[in-house]
């Protein structure tokens, strides 16, 4: 028995010390990125420092052009959008950019059926690698699973599943994304159908969930209390017309009680109407994104023109 425990006990050395020799190897992969999704989130929790930062799924990352932003308030801008994920993500990000600063301007782009589903902290674990150098992000990652904390321990598992996109940028680049875009994810395609008759029908309500509404909450409190200017924006979908969801009621609620311009573009017909806009149904392509940017800055900009928003910048020290 004894020799059988010293055999157990050598094997769970080597795999621990294995663990480790990986984790160093992952980690370098992942803090020299040339771009993709991991230069992204590093880049959202550690280093952007722009005037302007856009938070949303694949919405945010697709719809919006930082440069547009950019050239039209005068101010940098940052999309740290990421497809796939809903209010566990966004708050993530959050809590890494406040903890370094706090932006001058924060476009959240909310689906309109964002509120009426539980949160799904399993999307979130695109994080796991930050989990350890990232004190505050801890507290939502630990949500996914009572034993996250404790599996979090292990590099290997840190990256589980990740490896394809963390090695990717090294053989391809610019498939996320260039640099140079500054987080916005450009889509060339082009949809071919047209709408025949009428948009789809407005869907039928579904209750907001609890959780998702407080996560919701806390994530616009606190920009608030940061001093940040918030824009809620819904984007559009093609061929389907949302004006009255429980998501959408609730934006509008929180927009009058919170002073918070909202923009509903999900039944906007100049949009929702035009196939050549979107690259599938739920996202814009380039020209989509162009035009999509340029008009709802142009109704933020006088919005930002006349608060007079101050050019300090809230440096946590």
């Amino acid at each position: 028995m004894r020799k059988l425990f010293a055999k157990i006990a050598v094997i769970l050395v080597l795999l621990a010390a294995f663990d480790v020799l990986a984790g160093v190897v992952l980690d370098w992969l992942r803090d020299h990125s040339p771009d993709g999704r991991y230069y992204k989130t590093k880049y959202s929790l550690e280093a952007c420092d722009e005037d302007v930062v856009v938070i949303g799924s694949s919405r945010g990352e697709i719809n919006y052009v930082s440069q547009i932003i950019e050239d039209s308030l005068g101010m940098r801008c940052w999309n740290a959008s990421r497809g796939g994920q809903g209010t566990p993500y966004f708050r993530a990000i959050q809590e890494g950019v406040l903890s370094r600063y706090a932006p001058k301007i924060v476009i959240l782009n909310i689906d309109d059926n964002d509120l009426e589903t539980q949160p799904n902290y399993e999307h979130a674990g695109v994080l796991r690698p930050f989990y350890q150098s990232h004190p505050e992000i801890r507290p939502i990652l630990d949500k996914t699973s009572p034993f996250e904390w404790l599996l979090l321990k292990s590099r290997l598992y840190a990256y589980n599943s990740s490896y394809y996109y963390l090695i990717r940028p090294y053989f391809i680049q610019g498939l996320d994304g260039k640099t140079s875009d500054k987080g916005w994810k450009p889509r060339l395609e082009k949809m071919n159908v047209e709408i025949n008759g009428d948009l789809e029908p407005e869907p039928n309500k579904v209750p907001l969930h609890p959780e998702s509404v407080a996560l919701f909450d806390t994530l616009v409190h606190k920009f608030q209390e940061r001093g940040c200017k918030v824009f809620l924006v819904v984007s559009p979908n093609f061929g389907r017309t949302v004006s009255a969801s429980s998501a959408i009621e609730y934006l509008r609620k929180t927009s009058r009680e919170r002073d918070i311009p909202l923009f509903i573009y999900s039944n906007d017909t100049a949009f929702i109407t035009k196939p050549g806009y979107y690259v599938d149904p739920d996202h814009l392509n380039v020209e989509g994104a162009q035009i999509f940017t340029q008009h709802l800055i142009r109704q933020i900009k006088p919005l930002v023109h006349s608060n007079h928003l101050s050019q300090h910048v809230d440096t946590v020290r």
